[in-house]
């Protein structure tokens, strides 16, 4: 109104009955009009036959620089002429793909709306349903928050109570442990265990094959393992441990997951205990799928955009002939490339509308910010390469190093084609999702020039031959 020489405006939203417009956000001298007219979402009333009622209907933007030489509008002839108008825009608003309402423009000047000005209208129109949607997204992103804290809560709960030993184990030291396992070491503080090395409680002469076990588990070579072992209290008594551990991600990165019991009594009462570590087994698996869930609820974009990544790359991996250890290095790959954006502010990275320059530098950061995170780390496989790679294109385009060709690892060139048909498929704070079609496209585009050919070969095979389908 202050820059556009409008005489005013205003915003109707569709009532609740689906057909009245409630008028909920007005500026500028009316004289009266909006007291004076009804507007209508329906055809039949006399108060949906102008164009705010076609523009409700039809969810497409409608317009006339001249009110008076158009006789639907002639029920409104004399409000107008009170009211000083002669031209009048209406947009539609959007919400979840739905016409909510209409934004409405009124001029004093006929032959008011220029082409120009409808399309700055129409992007104007555009931003307050892409806000609409960011804040309805907002709500949505609190309440699965709050959801998360109450399962949290619950969770943790259920696991400070248990009677079972319950330990979390990260880069080889002890990172959380609950009051039993405590208990069952001898300690009188579960504070007291963390931060200790996770072999410690492992008789010496049985560290070496248990060190094995926990290699064999964070390199993806078997999902859980089972085993007895003789524990050490704190005193250096020992005792007859039973352990049931599995590969985890713990605050978002890899961990194993463990439950622990004093099984002294296993000699005395052998097929007891087979059973109970049975129940064990069905017990912890459970938990994993419990904290599994809860990880990635933390994350809902990154969190889902890096699993679907990993399952597309092990596919095209395994179009290509990869065996299967290969093929769960793309995955554990597939899993770790955007670790690194843990030290981008999450404002840039949930950030709706276009990123200023210094903004797309530090979002460029994020792979060598993953490669120094994962660079120590003793993979079987190029995890930390791929994580690194994964932005580079095959003319030298991509980022960060630049690099062309077949100085590019393969597993990163499989990872860059996964990275854009998920991206560009699926939705991100600033925009809708572009569909696979789009994205399949793309990938046929950079065939041989951004994009591996035989990686992009098997990429469009999949999806267009033999009926691959996006993950969920």
């Amino acid at each position: 109104m202050e820059h556009g020489r409008f005489r005013f405006a205003w915003i109707g939203l569709i009532a609740a009955d689906g057909r009245s417009v409630e008028v909920v956000a007005r500026h500028g001298d009316d004289s009266g009009y909006l007291r004076q007219i009804r507007f209508s979402r329906d055809e039949s009333d006399p108060g949906g036959r102008a164009i705010v009622g076609q523009v409700l209907r039809t969810g497409r933007r409608d317009y006339t620089n001249d009110i008076f030489a158009e006789a639907r509008h002639a029920a409104w002839h004399e409000a107008a002429r009170r009211a000083g108008i002669r031209a009048l825009a209406s947009l539609p608003i959007h919400l979840g793909g739905a016409v909510i309402g209409a934004m409405n423009m009124y001029s004093s000047d006929p032959g008011f709306f220029t082409e120009d000005l409808l399309a700055t209208l129409d992007e104007m129109a555009l931003d307050v349903s892409f806000a609409l949607e960011n804040l309805e997204r907002e709500a949505r992103r609190k309440q699965a928050e709050e959801s998360l804290r109450a399962a949290e809560e619950q969770f943790r709960g259920l696991v400070e109570q248990s009677f079972t030993g319950i330990y979390i184990v990260q880069d080889g030291k002890l990172a959380y442990v609950n009051p039993r396992f405590a208990e069952i070491r001898g300690y009188g503080s579960a504070d007291e265990l963390i931060g200790q090395d996770n072999l410690s409680i492992v008789a010496e002469e049985e560290r070496g094959g248990l060190a094995e076990k926990y290699h064999r588990l964070l390199a993806g070579e078997t999902q859980s393992v089972s085993y007895d072992f003789t524990g050490v209290r704190r005193d250096g008594s020992t005792f007859d441990a039973g352990v049931t551990g599995a590969r985890a991600t713990y605050r978002g990165r890899p961990a194993i997951i463990g439950m622990m019991q004093d099984i002294s009594d296993k000699k005395r009462a052998e097929e007891e205990i087979r059973r109970y570590v049975a129940q064990l087994e069905t017990a912890f698996m459970s938990t994993v799928q419990v904290a599994t869930t809860l990880s990635e609820m933390r994350d809902p974009y990154t969190a889902g955009h890096e699993r679907r990544v990993a399952e597309i790359a092990v596919a095209i991996g395994a179009e290509l002939g990869f065996d299967a250890r290969r093929q769960e290095g793309l995955r554990v790959a597939g899993h770790l490339h955007d670790i690194g954006k843990i030290t981008i502010p999450s404002e840039i990275l949930s950030k709706p509308g276009k990123l200023s320059p210094i903004e797309f530098k530090l979002i460029q950061g994020h792979p060598q910010s993953s490669y120094d995170v994962l660079k120590s780390v003793e993979f079987p496989w190029p995890v930390a390469q791929v994580a690194l790679q994964h932005h580079e294109r095959m003319d030298g385009s991509g980022y960060p190093q630049g690099l062309k060709g077949e100085a590019i690892l393969l597993e990163s060139r499989i990872m860059a084609v996964a990275d854009v048909v998920e991206a560009m498929s699926s939705h991100r704070p600033y925009r809708a999702g572009l569909g696979i079609d789009r994205a399949l496209a793309e990938i046929g585009r950079g065939r041989g020039t951004a994009y591996d050919a035989n990686a992009a070969d098997a990429c469009l095979r999949l999806f267009r031959d033999k009926g691959y389908q996006l993950p969920a």
